[in-house]
């Protein structure tokens, strides 16, 4: 029930002339308006040792919590009779919280192309009343489900969620220990499909050509290779081949092959075209063009490309996002740089995409001396920092904004949270807090 509606109800009861509102129908309707900007949800932790692995991380924002209201994890769909497996009481509006619980192994081939909870449920309990919920979920069809909102909206008109390197991924199965190599190198802990199901629609590809190696093509992080691109390319034209969603296919930076002419570009180009032949939009349409046009078309698939001697010559391949980096290597220097890029953004005429790339940049000492742990210690400590800023500060003007172990993040909810507000002119700041 929104706020409108509650506050309309409310004063039809006056009206009627029946029957006058009791204590607690507004008790209730107060709380209902209290907890429809409120957030609660589960992420789950980067960090990987010997002794960690997937640990369920709860967030939660809500400016108008109570003392003794409780957050509670469960395994099944929340009822009043429920038994929760962790639960807490939140002393502040907003944070995070360790459960020490590990989730469960779920390969992308146990996905799939339906929204579902994947066991994991939280809820928002106050005086014994389940008064929001939230689960563990993949969102495939996210964008598909909302046709006919997002049909005359156009790319930069929209909150989409990015990966960054995201073919700089290993899926790691049980607790380990990482070496010096893969604590910078490994940026996502999910494969392309699994990334994709869970509603990343921003594809970030580095790609190294090994002409000595079969195969030569690759998904590189800098000058190490990581995963085949075909291996890549199998997982996004499996996504497309069965959902009706947009994907955006990035290819930024060519670390490893490619030489100072534009012969290995050529190969990559054609080899890409001939992959994705039946799933490519051609760049005629440009980024302007609304998605009900891209849908109608029956081509859900673009392809960035960063050369720009390259992209005229091939319809096949459009102008790559604009990526904004800061470069920064603490969260308050992030802050600073993704608050510069929003507000700029705000009184932006621009058509093009572009994608906040909302993660921390080692140093080529910080990462010989391990001063900062890792990237995957670098994301726990940044990204729900991440998610609360785009949630309450830079949500009117985020584009697609791209994260290292994204769902170490809330930002797939946040931007398709976001993106129905602006679609629908909603607004989350319809009730004021009174003191309890």
């Amino acid at each position: 029930m929104n706020a409108v509606a509650v506050i309309f109800g409310v004063a039809a009861i006056l009206a009627s002339g029946t029957s006058s509102p009791t204590k607690r129908d507004t008790e209730t309707a107060t709380n209902e308006q209290e907890f429809e900007a409120s957030h609660v949800g589960l992420i789950i932790s980067p960090i990987l040792s010997t002794s960690e692995i997937r640990e369920i991380e709860v967030y939660w924002s809500h400016s108008c919590f109570r003392s003794g209201d409780t957050i509670a994890l469960y395994t099944e769909e929340p009822s009043t009779n429920s038994t929760p497996i962790y639960s807490f009481q939140p002393t502040a509006s907003s944070g995070i919280r360790q459960t020490g619980i590990d989730a469960e192994f779920v390969p992308s081939s146990s996905l799939t192309f339906e929204r579902q909870c994947l066991g994991y449920h939280v809820a928002w309990l106050r005086d014994d009343s389940i008064m929001k919920t939230n689960c563990l979920e993949t969102r495939p069809n996210w964008m598909a489900d909302r046709k006919e909102a997002l049909g005359s909206k156009r790319f930069r008109d929209l909150f989409l969620p990015g990966t960054h390197n995201s073919g700089s991924y290993s899926i790691v199965e049980e607790p380990t220990s990482e070496n010096i190599v893969s604590k910078y190198i490994i940026c996502q802990d999910e494969d392309i499909l699994a990334q994709l199901i869970y509603g990343v629609r921003y594809l970030d590809i580095r790609a190294g050509y090994y002409s000595s190696s079969d195969p030569v093509w690759w998904v590189n992080h800098g000058l190490f290779k990581v995963v085949e691109m075909q291996e890549v390319i199998d997982d996004v034209k499996t996504f497309l081949d069965n959902t009706e969603e947009i994907v955006i296919f990035d290819v930024q930076e060519f670390p490893v092959g490619f030489g100072t002419d534009l012969t290995i570009h050529a190969k990559l180009v054609a080899y890409l075209e001939e992959q994705f032949a039946d799933y490519l939009l051609p760049k005629s349409y440009g980024w302007s063009t609304s998605l009900e046009t891209v849908w109608a078309s029956g081509k859900r698939l673009i392809i960035g490309y960063d050369e720009s001697s390259v992209v005229p010559l091939y319809d096949s391949i459009w102008p790559c996002v604009t990526q904004q980096w800061g470069d920064v290597r603490t969260i308050s220097d992030l802050y600073t740089y993704l608050s510069g890029i929003e507000s700029a953004a705000l009184s932006s005429s621009a058509v093009n995409p572009r994608s906040a790339m909302a993660e921390l940049t080692p140093n080529t000492w910080d990462i010989l001396l391990d001063r900062l742990g890792g990237l995957r210690q670098m994301a726990d400590d940044v990204n729900v920092n991440v998610t609360k800023w785009y949630n309450t500060q830079f949500q009117d003007s985020a584009n697609i904004v791209a994260v290292d172990f994204f769902k170490g993040t809330g930002i797939v909810e946040v931007a398709i949270e976001w993106t129905d507000k602006r679609v629908s002119d909603a607004s989350s700041s319809l009730y004021t807090c009174t003191a309890k």
